[in-house]
């Protein structure tokens, strides 16, 4: 009983640090991000992590596959190999001041546009617009990103990197090249470059609908795909 509500008057204490470092929108969905955050930045020193002996093992990890029928295992295959590519890129980015590949993706994107619109960030992404805006504040707040007003919209502002944002973004850059490179050593470019019109048909199909149709319920966006997968045939 004991060990109960000592987590929970952890998950208290939490909670405060939490109201006092986030002054937006405080809700159960952005404290759950913000809780991850601090165990990626390992700010949360009794967080244990299974160790390699105790996870599945590759083998295990092999039968579930194989039991999967062909099109489940395309797709299954597609979100652990993002999965892994997360993984490595957390280690490559650990001594910076990015806490996740979409911290970098935003500040990348901010520099190749030169300046932003947060909306353009969200979109550009595929990221749900709260954890889009939780995103930008950080990069404003840890003075990587700042706003500019948008003499074009005076409701808007624009996103633009700050002095200390380009450095870390070079920096970054470097790791981010490392890390693609260390990330298909296992397989040839003759490939990878096969599939990447597989992948690159998959993904204008589905963006498409999601930019456009995102609001629309479940019923709405099936009789869509089916729509729309003959005019991609």
């Amino acid at each position: 009983m004991d060990s109960k509500y000592k987590a929970i008057k952890q998950l208290i204490d939490f909670w405060a640090l939490y109201e006092d470092e986030e002054k937006g929108e405080q809700t159960l969905l952005n404290f759950s991000q913000w809780i991850i955050d601090q165990i990626e930045r390992e700010k949360i020193s009794d967080t244990k992590i299974r160790t390699r002996n105790e996870n599945k093992s590759r083998s295990e990890s092999l039968d579930y596959l194989n039991r999967l029928d062909p099109l489940s295992r395309f797709q299954e295959h597609i979100l652990r190999i993002a999965r892994l590519e997360e993984f490595y890129l957390r280690k490559y980015l650990v001594d910076l001041p990015l806490n996740s590949r979409l911290e970098y993706l935003f500040l990348f994107t901010v520099d190749s546009l030169e300046k932003a619109k947060k909306t353009d960030l969200i979109n550009i992404h595929l990221v749900e617009y709260t954890t889009g805006m939780d995103t930008i504040r950080r990069l404003i707040k840890n003075k990587l990103l700042y706003e500019l007003p948008d003499v074009q919209d005076k409701r808007a502002k624009l996103l633009v990197l700050t002095k200390e944002g380009d450095g870390v973004l070079k920096r970054a850059n470097r790791r981010m090249d490392e890390a693609r490179d260390k990330f298909l050593l296992c397989i040839s470019p003759n490939k990878w470059k096969k599939a990447l019109p597989v992948l690159n048909e998959i993904d204008a199909f589905h963006s498409e609908i999601y930019l456009n149709h995102y609001d629309k319920p479940f019923s709405e966006i099936s009789n869509l795909m089916d729509s729309l997968k003959h005019l991609n045939k």
